[in-house]
């Protein structure tokens, strides 16, 4: 899901995957609730600790690398676009200098398997910047559109070739 907010000139698009936030906690709360129960009433419950340890364990595991948060920000005085993506700890930080490029860009592309996916590039100066987690579920679309009115680029939906696994 998109958020956009615009705050004094620049403007922030986050995308955050809500569903597979409420996915993780599905998974990770009946352990944890488990667990807590016994402990805070004090019951003779086997495996209460190790339903808390993997519940955590579980619900870490989910938010770092399945849930993962994207922050796009658009800085229209120093022309600058930043990339963050964030889970629990990890953190990916990409600048862009959008005075330099010169479209927005979607290209969707098939695996081997035939599932399709979207990958979201700017480009420019013989430079492409991709801009997205391609596996995730989140509206690619709708962000490279949000994306084209806030840099004032042209947005495009290409046709991308085939996706393929080389062994190394």
């Amino acid at each position: 899901m998109n958020f956009v907010s615009r705050n004094q000139a620049n403007t922030v698009i986050r995308q955050i995957p809500l569903m597979l936030l409420g996915a993780s906690a599905i998974f990770s709360l009946p352990f944890l609730a488990f667990s807590l129960i016994h402990i805070v009433r004090g019951t003779d419950a086997e495996g209460k600790y190790f339903s808390l340890v993997f519940g955590i364990f579980i619900g870490w595991l989910l938010l770092e690398f399945v849930a993962t948060r994207e922050k796009l920000e658009i800085d229209p005085r120093t022309k600058t676009l930043t990339h963050l993506v964030s889970g629990v700890f990890r953190r990916r930080r990409q600048s862009i200098d959008f005075s330099q490029m010169t479209e927005v860009r979607i290209e969707m592309r098939k695996d081997v398997r035939g599932k399709s996916f979207d990958y979201l590039y700017i480009t420019g100066n013989g430079r492409r910047c991709l801009l997205n987690t391609p596996g995730k579920t989140l509206n690619h679309r709708a962000t490279a559109k949000l994306l084209g009115e806030s840099t004032g680029l042209p947005f495009e939906i290409t046709k991308g070739e085939l996706i393929t696994r080389q062994s190394p």
